[in-house]
């Protein structure tokens, strides 16, 4: 393989990982958000349990069989949300694991030949 192939390969091989990155980089972020509305519910959840306590007309309208069931019925969704967003990210890091692995390999390829080549005119010059 000559060099101008190699950093031609070696060209396609970073603009790969980069797009790998860049699909992954959306996945965080709305396993964070999804995360953050967790912890946020959380917290409401609480707050709500305190506050139904203190609170008899809270109990006597019904009102905390409706909190409670729309807390599950947001609490489930989020989880299947945040679910498949974790299942695609896993297939997202996958696939960076690999752009990754050709891209250090023909990084490798590439100083492995370029080391050669020293060598060579080393030993090439060396002789004289």
């Amino acid at each position: 393989m000559k060099q101008r192939e190699l950093s031609e390969l070696g060209k396609i091989a970073e603009a790969t990982f980069q797009k790998e990155y860049n699909d992954l980089r959306p996945l965080i972020e709305a396993e964070a958000r999804v995360q953050q509305q967790l912890i946020r519910l959380d917290a409401q959840a609480k707050q709500s349990r305190q506050d139904s306590a203190s609170a008899e007309g809270y109990r006597v309208t019904g009102t905390d069989v409706l909190w409670n069931g729309w807390e599950a019925a947001t609490r489930r969704q989020l989880n299947m949300d945040l679910a498949r967003l974790r299942a695609q990210k896993l297939s997202a890091i996958e696939a960076l694991r690999t752009a990754f692995g050709r891209k250090q390999a023909l990084l490798n390829l590439s100083n492995a030949r370029n080391e050669a080549r020293k060598r060579a005119l080393a030993k090439k010059f060396s002789e004289f």
